[in-house]
């Protein structure tokens, strides 16, 4: 007969791995964190020269935009420190001013003469840079040519100019976007001041004694009525008011040389 007795077996040991260990844990993971751990690309330390550089360009830009932002309105630009005076800019001289006036009026005529005053040969058009014509001694032949325009072949610097018609600058009621006579002073200056040109200025006087000796005048010149006009001084036939035989051989007897071989070679060409 089997035996009723339930047979126990032993318990079994229990496990201590530390049993009869001699070191302290606490010293072996203290030697553990003394090492640094290996590498890994892409977690490299940042240096500490370019953590300080960004620094200093942050704070740089920040002081700038403090000083010359312009309180960052989008209309308003300064170069000066706030608080520091603004120095106030030169007096506009008169002469700056009739060119800076002259330089804008002439785009009404740049269609024609080109910016740089070389005018066109495709269309005949003589140029304004360098030319006889606006390097006069005077400038009244040349405010004639503004006031009530010019027709036919004009020879410009020894060369023949077919050239187009030019129209009238002069204001007047049927023409109320032409020029005042200040204006017409102002781009006359700057077409002989410009490109290299080097004359005298045109006044405002100059340009009121043409217009008022030629008020009567309605058709556009001619290079022939041009030269039997002096450069300067604004006496002229108005156009239509014929001049006897001794006035004008007191006004050919005013002209140069080669102004008065100019008009010769004109009336031969007629």
């Amino acid at each position: 007969m089997p035996d009723d007795k339930k047979i126990t077996p032993p318990p079994a040991p229990t496990l201590n791995p530390d049993l009869g260990e001699q070191h302290d844990v606490g010293d072996i993971h203290a030697a553990l964190q003394r090492e640094k751990p290996d590498p890994e690309e892409g977690f490299e330390p940042i240096n500490l020269w370019l953590v300080a550089l960004t620094g200093g360009l942050l704070f740089w830009g920040g002081y700038y935009l403090a000083n010359f932002s312009g309180r960052f309105e989008a209309n308003e630009y300064s170069e000066i420190p706030r608080g520091q005076a603004v120095a106030a800019a030169p007096a506009e001289t008169p002469e700056q001013k009739t060119l800076r006036l002259g330089a804008q009026l002439y785009n009404n005529c740049a269609a024609c003469h080109l910016a740089d005053g070389t005018g066109n040969p495709a269309l005949n058009i003589p140029p304004l840079a360098g030319s006889d014509w606006v390097l006069a001694d005077g400038p009244d032949r040349l405010t004639r040519i503004v006031l009530h325009g010019l027709n036919g072949p004009i020879k410009v610097n020894g060369q023949v100019w077919q050239g187009n018609a030019m129209n009238p600058w002069k204001k007047t009621a049927e023409n109320p976007s032409g020029l005042a006579d200040e204006e017409i002073a102002a781009v006359l200056s700057y077409i002989r001041n410009a490109w290299g040109n080097k004359a005298s200025f045109v006044t405002v006087d100059q340009v009121r004694a043409v217009n008022e000796a030629t008020k009567d005048r309605t058709e556009p010149w001619t290079e022939a009525e041009l030269l039997a006009v002096p450069v300067s001084g604004g006496a002229a036939p108005a156009g239509g008011a014929p001049l006897d035989l001794a006035g004008l051989k007191g006004e050919l007897q005013k002209l140069p040389p080669e102004e008065l071989k100019k008009l010769l070679e004109a009336i031969q060409a007629k």
